[in-house]
């Protein structure tokens, strides 16, 4: 007839299955510069482009609501690159940069008409 213990240790627990990888938390400077160097002229180049079809519409609300829409895709960018911190940071900057300056020029060209 075999006995157990009562005060023998219990076999160890089983390791538990890896959750989902870490994100990284290492901040690169250089794919900040990147992420701003892409995001800057290109968000330009959008900007004229949306300046010219909120001048059309010649209201300013409007105007500013479509000037501010390059700058909100690049920060919407931002947030699906998040995993790489130093570019995700760029586009963040880079999105605030083009929006502000294109809600400003979206309103200001508003009275000159160039659309029409």
């Amino acid at each position: 007839m075999t006995t157990t213990d009562p005060i023998a240790p219990h076999p160890p627990a089983p390791p538990e299955p890896p959750g989902p990888p870490a994100p990284s938390t290492a901040f690169n400077p250089g794919l900040m510069i990147v992420g701003l160097l892409i995001s800057l002229p290109v968000g330009g180049i959008l900007n004229v482009i949306a300046g010219l079809a909120g001048s059309s519409t010649n209201s300013k609300p409007l105007a500013f609501l479509i000037g501010i829409i390059p700058g909100l895709a690049f920060i919407g960018l931002s947030q699906l690159v998040r995993r790489n911190k130093g570019l995700s940071t760029g586009f963040l900057i880079g999105g605030c940069i083009v929006a502000l300056i294109g809600g400003a020029c979206g309103v200001a060209v508003t009275p000159l008409n160039i659309g029409r």
